[in-house]
């Protein structure tokens, strides 16, 4: 058992950008935080060597932003629990290389913090940490496109695509024949091709979204139309009625109940395209916690969870695996053939790529053997400790975290309290 303080390997050199390391056992040094009188203040080592300069984070959007934080990796922690078998179970938890520590890095630009040398699952469908990063790197690629689009004066309409569902509906087969007739609305009908060149739709990006209510799963479709034209309120009209009649034809095909006029198809044109997108995907379902909680219709798979974390049913963690299984592995987004090629200005990334995607900019404040990282991660304070990282670059918040999460390990004999600063 360790019965001392962390230290933090610092000194000149830290300044320089040379990573410092946590390791144990040994003493903690003695940060102090000084001032030249004019109220700023920074960190020195024991040697007077200064350290990162102090920064007061303490915003609003930043504490906002910190708790949408908080409530990823503690649902992470939750989920990592019921997936058995998944690579989610090893994520933000195992590292990649198993002779090194886990760097904690900083990009002071972007005033963010991660982790190095960590396993990240890139499951879009089931990890909340990782849906967040990849869907918010998805959303700027449909954001980009639409704005290409628009700049060559054309619009975005945004079409969504339902069927009927109950509470009884075998979730696998529903989604299997809303797969098909999909496929069929865009690829494989005659009046689909032919309603497409009428209205001179020429590409589509459509994402596929779940929810859970009274009547069970209800699985459908948001989708970007880019037409080259303005589109009037009586033309939207017609539009719309074209597609209901197609689209109620592809449902019928894959073995679908007809859908209904008032909620199988509704297209939207003007600044509704644009405000989906500000607030797509599973990402931005993270950030509704507070507005959807106690709620029992439109719950998405999230809220589920956050459900069975909150009251610990066990028919919460059934349900959230009856749906991961269902839709592990089916693509959230797809774009019509050469959009993307057309309007990306870089090399497209699949969903592993984006979550591995390390900051070229961001340096390495401190790297945690496997003894404090097993403390952490044991303690479920992953998400806790990038927070205290970019609320004190310092390195004290830090610090008195990992301390922390050894005393609770039962890996610190005697607490030492923190030394407070000489004058």
């Amino acid at each position: 058992m360790y019965d001392q303080n962390i230290q933090n390997q610092s000194g000149g050199a830290a300044e320089r950008g040379v990573p410092r390391t946590l390791i144990a056992p040994s003493d903690l040094p003695t940060v102090k935080l000084v001032t030249n009188g004019s109220g700023k203040v920074w960190a020195v080592d024991e040697n007077g060597e200064r350290l990162v300069k102090y920064t007061d984070n303490s915003s609003i959007l930043v504490q906002q932003g910190f708790q949408r934080l908080r409530d990823r990796f503690k649902l992470l922690n939750k989920v990592r629990k019921i997936l058995k078998g998944e690579r989610t179970q090893h994520c933000f938890f195992n590292r990649v290389d198993r002779n090194d520590g886990v760097g904690v890095m900083f990009n002071k630009s972007r005033n963010k913090a991660n982790y190095s040398n960590i396993m990240r699952c890139a499951n879009a469908w089931g990890c909340p940490v990782c849906a967040a990063i990849i869907s918010e790197h998805r959303k700027n690629e449909v954001k980009e496109a639409m704005d290409w689009w628009q700049g060559q004066g054309g619009s975005v309409l945004l079409l969504t695509l339902t069927v009927p569902h109950y509470s009884h509906t075998d979730i696998k087969q529903l989604k299997k024949d809303l797969k098909k007739a999909y496929s069929k609305f865009f690829k494989g009908v005659r009046a689909s091709q032919n309603m497409f060149s009428k209205w001179m739709i020429e590409h589509y990006i459509s994402c596929f979204e779940i929810t859970h209510g009274d009547n069970g799963f209800h699985p459908h479709y948001h989708v970007l139309l880019f037409i080259p034209y303005s589109i009037g309120v009586g033309s939207l009209s017609l539009m719309q009625a074209d597609m209901f009649k197609v689209w109620e034809h592809c449902c019928l095909k894959a073995g679908l109940g007809a859908p209904s006029q008032k909620y199988g198809l509704h297209l939207q044109a003007g600044n509704e395209a644009g405000n989906y997108v500000s607030k797509w995907g599973l990402e931005h379902e993270m950030t509704k916690g507070h507005v959807k909680k106690g709620k029992k219709d439109g719950r998405t798979p999230f809220d589920i969870l956050r459900s069975f974390d909150e009251t610990g049913d066990e028919k919460e963690a059934n349900l959230f695996l009856l749906y991961y299984f269902a839709f592990k592995g089916q693509r959230q987004l797809n774009w019509s053939r050469g959009l993307k090629k057309l309007c990306s200005k870089g090399q497209e990334k699949t969903d592993q790529e984006i979550v591995d995607d390390t900051d070229n900019v961001a340096e390495m404040l401190f790297k945690l053997d496997i003894e404090l990282w097993n403390a952490v991660r044991s303690q479920g304070k992953q998400g806790e400790l990038l927070i205290a990282v970019v609320e004190d670059q310092t390195l004290k918040k830090p610090m008195e975290l990992v301390r922390q999460c050894l005393i609770d390990q039962g890996l610190l004999k005697h607490p030492i309290t923190p030394t407070e600063p000489s004058n």
